[in-house]
């Protein structure tokens, strides 16, 4: 705690407090949805016009998450603004701690954290601090990651527990949870592609946020890379092929110190 406090949190409140531009970030993001989910409600609508009109420069206002995200909006039109930082950013830290990553592996952690633009994020208040914590909670219990789809562009985190049928479970939820909202969802794809300074690559600046519950992960020994065994016992179509190259291990943690989640299946 006193690392994080030191590395990341001061640093950063003195740049708050110094640097009227770094001033600026502060829920820059968050309002931005806050105020998509209001015009949602309002007449229907989630992208700017001139988002669907073709090719277009990102600017400050601009919606770049599916519509699906409004699951997450909507209830902060009522509750305290305060807890959409709160609530994911508690889930994570905790989930983490579940983890026991081993103290060797702290620096790196904190890399992940104190690395610029990833932090800028959570000042600003992206939802992808909601992707954080989904991935955090995936990793603790061993839970496939599917709910990392509510922002697609970081879709290979979402890969974890693939070949787990709790996975695609999860994964008809959200199929099923986007049909209220399918036209809009459907023109997600066109967004992100006309989107100049964004395309596909507009979300490397969170990776790093991702990193941290996967590096904490592998660390303990909750997470496994297949090895090549398990990839030609897979290729030659054996049976035991699916739990031998498992990349959501629930209970490996045990060794490094953590407790032994129970074995679930997951969204």
């Amino acid at each position: 705690m006193l690392l994080v406090l030191a590395v990341i949190v001061v640093p950063w409140l003195l740049a708050l407090r110094l640097q009227p531009a770094t001033r600026d970030l502060i829920a820059i993001d968050a309002n931005i949805y806050f105020d998509a989910a209001g015009r949602w409600l309002a007449d229907g609508t989630w992208y700017l016009p001139r988002q669907l009109q073709g090719p277009y420069d990102i600017q400050i206002g601009d919606v770049l998450y599916p519509p699906i995200l409004l699951y997450l909006l909507l209830p902060f039109q009522v509750l305290p603004r305060a807890l959409w930082w709160a609530i994911p950013l508690a889930i994570a830290a905790v989930a983490v701690v579940r983890i026991r990553p081993p103290r060797w592996s702290w620096p790196v952690l904190l890399l992940c954290l104190a690395w610029g633009p990833a932090m800028a994020q959570v000042v600003k208040g992206n939802p992808v601090m909601w992707v954080m914590a989904a991935l955090s909670v995936s990793v603790a219990l061993g839970w496939p990651a599917t709910l990392v789809l509510i922002k697609p562009s970081l879709f290979p985190f979402a890969l974890l527990g693939i070949r787990r049928r709790a996975w695609w479970l999860q994964l008809a939820l959200l199929a099923a949870l986007s049909m209220p909202v399918l036209a809009l969802t459907l023109l997600y794809p066109q967004v992100i592609l006309d989107s100049r300074g964004g395309g596909l690559l507009y979300s490397l600046n969170d990776v790093p946020l991702l990193l941290l519950p996967v590096f904490a992960g592998l660390a303990a020994g909750r997470l496994r890379l297949p090895s090549r065994r398990a990839a030609a016992t897979a290729a030659a179509g054996a049976p035991e092929a699916s739990a031998a190259s498992a990349v959501v291990h629930p209970g490996a943690g045990a060794g490094a110190g953590g407790s032994t989640p129970a074995a679930a299946g997951r969204r």
